[in-house]
């Protein structure tokens, strides 16, 4: 159990995180500086300077951060099904619910123009996800040999819509285009997902 010392500063480390979240929601992670964090939460930059070495040390933070949120998520989403069509509807699902919740640190951790260590970042923090999806895809059309594409197929499906997704939040013009009430994109997106297990079936 963490002392109250080290509570209140695991509270300031959560607090800066969120701050720089919120302005770079506002402004892009680009014009984000440790001193617009810093008045975000009405702290001086020294104090920032406590936890993070600088912006880049923050942003690396934020994105393993993410990682793990994500996937400890859907481990524990999956956990009570049997099924292995199920348990994937219920992975994308969870990362379109992720997305939707976390746009800018979503986007932050799979759509912005990052740095290399990032690209090895979401190999490593995400490899274990990697490795189920295979193995389900392998179970659901018994054929080892087409995992990998079948894997790429999926992630690009995924990966369409929760951009997609997102721009319909971010972008009230591409909204107002896209706009139908009688369509639910999460309804849409899992449906695609079901579409394309039943097209893999053995």
């Amino acid at each position: 159990m963490l002392s109250k010392k080290e509570q209140r500063k695991e509270k300031t480390r959560e607090a800066i995180k969120q701050a720089a979240i919120k302005v770079a929601a506002k402004e892009g992670w680009n014009n984000v500086t440790i001193r617009k964090i810093a008045d975000e939460v009405l702290y001086t930059p020294p104090i920032v300077y406590e936890f993070f070495e600088g912006k880049d040390d923050l942003y690396r933070h934020l994105v393993i951060d993410g990682f793990e949120k994500l996937k400890s998520s859907t481990f524990a989403a999956i956990e009570p099904l049997g099924d292995p069509g199920d348990k994937l509807v219920k992975m994308a699902e969870v990362r379109l619910d992720f997305a939707t919740k976390n746009q800018t640190l979503h986007h932050m951790m799979f759509d912005a123009e990052n740095p290399q260590w990032q690209k090895e970042e979401l190999v490593k923090s995400l490899h274990s996800l990697k490795m189920l999806v295979q193995d389900l895809l392998i179970e659901i059309s018994g054929s080892p040999d087409s995992a990998e594409a079948y894997f790429l197929n999926l992630i690009c499906l995924i990966k369409g819509y929760t951009y997609f997704n997102n721009q319909l939040i971010r972008n009230p013009k591409m909204r107002k285009k896209f706009s139908n009430k009688d369509v639910d994109m999460k309804i849409l997106f899992l449906d695609a997902i079901k579409r394309f297990i039943k097209s893999i079936k053995s």
